[in-house]
């Protein structure tokens, strides 16, 4: 189900700057100053685990991290970042078939969704969903196609190069932000980067239903 990034963790990150600068980067630690003091975070797909250090700048003590990566090799790179004194729980598996014991206050999924199908999105979404306390915290950044053609070209050059190198099997973004609403997420706010080619969320998990 998952993407796999194996054969490309080693020139992932100079990759994602050649293109896009730091937007990415950027993009997915806007909001890591919601994060509160000695908070439970999962990360899951955390690619090369630049992420880990973002936090641990922010915290150097304190968290308690587990860290869902599916790329045994993407998880060698994420191991050698300094996380001070932070507790961090490797996982390296598919998140799909990961069991989460418990609840987290802080959910983090960065460009995650956008290499998975509707269908997947709709069996995964649950899973992480039940992971999240009650106001908790998710944020989540993805790609998004606003109208611009060369957005378009963007996207569909990259799903055709990582499909090559046997990464993805999606051609198309599975529509992230109508899963938050069914379940009743409360978007408090968001911020796009690179001609809005990328938006970061920050969600709280609401005490309501989902909607039927």
């Amino acid at each position: 189900m998952s993407a796999n990034y194996d054969n490309a963790s080693w020139f992932y990150e100079r990759l994602s700057k050649l293109v896009f600068g730091n937007a990415q980067m950027n993009a997915q630690e806007y909001f890591l100053n919601f994060i509160p003091p000695s908070a439970s975070i999962l990360i899951i797909g955390g690619g090369t685990g630049q992420i880990l250090e973002s936090i641990t700048k922010l915290y150097p003590s304190g968290l308690h991290i587990t860290y869902v990566e599916i790329s045994a090799n993407m998880m060698v790179l994420s191991r050698k970042r300094d996380v001070a004194h932070n507790e961090v729980t490797y996982i390296t598996q598919d998140i799909g078939h990961t069991s989460l014991t418990q609840e987290f206050d802080v959910v983090i999924t960065a460009f995650l969704f956008d290499n998975f199908s509707a269908q997947d999105v709709s069996y995964i979404f649950p899973q992480i969903h039940q992971s999240l306390k009650f106001d908790g915290l998710w944020l989540n950044t993805d790609f998004q196609l606003t109208g611009p053609v060369w957005q378009k070209i963007m996207l569909k050059t990259m799903y055709y190069f990582f499909k090559l190198l046997n990464a993805v099997k999606v051609t198309q973004l599975p529509g992230t932000a109508k899963v938050f609403a069914i379940y009743n997420y409360q978007l408090l706010t968001e911020k796009t980067f690179y001609g809005k080619f990328m938006i970061a969320k920050a969600y709280k998990k609401s005490r309501t239903p989902m909607q039927l």
